[in-house]
């Protein structure tokens, strides 16, 4: 069975949010990818819609997410399901907050300024 080591897993930067991959498609996860996403204190993801589903769980701090019109608080253990194309991000509280992510291979991501790409934690 394939493993790999945890000094192994490639880190991206997004925006100073570090993305550390855990399973991606170039490494044998065909059907799913898993990452965990990094937020210094006071930072945040940029909002973006997805493809596909968005699923994670917070593993430390927390912060306020938005979905489309609403915000709520989030802390450690909670998770969310982010509806597909829903518009979406995170602003990250005074402790920052660590996510971990599931989605499926190759989601694309759409930013606010029309951009949009795979981005390489999802190929």
């Amino acid at each position: 069975m394939p493993h790999e080591r945890a000094d192994d897993h490639p880190t991206f930067d997004l925006g100073g949010t570090a993305i550390t991959s855990f399973i991606g498609p170039s490494r044998g996860g065909t059907e799913c990818v898993l990452y965990r996403a990094d937020l210094p204190p006071g930072s945040g993801l940029p909002p973006h819609r997805h493809d596909h589903l968005d699923t994670f769980a917070v593993m430390a701090g927390g912060g306020t997410f938005y979905i489309d019109d609403e915000s709520f608080e989030l802390g450690v253990g909670d998770s969310v399901v982010v509806p597909i194309g829903a518009r979406h991000f995170l602003e990250a509280g005074p402790e920052g907050a660590s996510l971990m992510v599931a989605m499926l291979p190759g989601t694309i991501m759409f930013r606010d300024d029309g951009s949009e790409a795979i981005p390489p934690w999802l190929s």
